[in-house]
């Protein structure tokens, strides 16, 4: 078997055991057995310094959102600030779904030496590619970057708050997905190409 689909063969058999089973109650020899090779026989260490260092891999990787997925650069193609509102809602809508089988292991990856750092990370970069973002609309001209935040951070609070009930399995019956999405992409429009 080659290295790379060895690696690869772990990285998938533990991301599907931990999030069944939680990180801590998944030991590497069943990680090992899952993916197909001899528990214990050292396989995992040739690919793999430590259970953490894999699941840091996998957090990085799979169960976080990153602006590289959100295609801000492309963004700029629609030139109409709600379709662009619409596209992130959606970009975010997806993270969410595929977030959705991890909530547990993603509660393990804060707990972690790592986690706090690496949550502080792939959060500043999300803000700032928003910030980048609503940098470019007529209502950021004038505003320093930490307004600008502010601004981003307002935007998409209401609709990460509705994203995370969804996930939570909470019903929010008096709201209509298409509806609140419409909705908010045609107010938050409205301010973003207003001028400050």
């Amino acid at each position: 078997m080659d290295k790379v689909n060895t690696r690869e063969r772990i990285k998938t058999a533990a991301l599907t055991l931990f999030a069944e089973r939680g990180f801590v109650a998944t030991s590497i020899g069943v990680i090992e057995s899952a993916a197909g090779l001899a528990p214990r026989a050292g396989a995992f260490y040739r690919h793999f310094k430590s259970k953490e260092a894999l699941l840091e891999e996998l957090a990085r990787e799979k169960i976080t959102e990153t602006p590289d997925e959100f295609d801000f650069d492309g963004l700029q193609a629609f030139k109409d600030t709600r379709v662009e509102l619409i596209a992130l809602a959606r970009q975010f809508e997806k993270a969410a779904e595929r977030q959705r089988p991890y909530a547990r292991l993603i509660e393990e990856v804060r707990l972690t030496t790592f986690g706090s750092a690496f949550e502080e990370e792939a959060n500043q970069a999300m803000l700032d590619a928003l910030s980048d973002w609503v940098g470019t609309k007529p209502a950021a001209r004038g505003r320093g970057r930490k307004r600008v935040a502010a601004l981003a951070l307002s935007i998409f609070g209401g609709w990460l708050f509705y994203l995370t009930k969804r996930n939570q399995g909470v019903e929010l019956s008096a709201i209509e997905r298409d509806v609140l999405v419409e909705e908010w992409a045609a107010v938050w429009s409205g301010v973003l190409d207003a001028s400050a």
